[in-house]
């Protein structure tokens, strides 16, 4: 059975009740880079909308998105996270297979 491939990790160890998470791989990377082209993609539609003088429809559509975007990036980081494992524990084994 092969060890699964975790794309974040908690940043804080299981006895703290902070449940940040970060991410210790390229796929989670990529899927930060995303989320945050999304937020502003966003806000660039808001920006436009807004200085045409669509404000409401700006507010909507950059509402939608921030929704849409929070709700896959946080769906994407549990279902690929490291329940147990920190960010220093993978740094720590990084370091000893150098």
């Amino acid at each position: 059975m092969s060890q699964r491939e975790y794309w974040f990790a908690r940043r804080h160890p299981l006895k703290d009740r902070r449940q940040a998470i970060a991410p210790i791989h390229w796929k989670g990377y990529l899927v930060s880079l995303i989320f945050v082209s999304a937020l502003t993609g966003g806000a660039v539609a808001f920006a436009w909308l807004g200085a045409n003088d669509d404000m409401f429809e700006g507010i909507i559509v950059f509402a939608i998105v921030c929704l849409l975007a929070g709700v896959w990036f946080t769906m994407t980081a549990k279902l690929n996270g490291d329940p147990i494992r920190t960010v220093e524990d993978y740094k720590k084994d990084k370091q000893q297979r150098v």
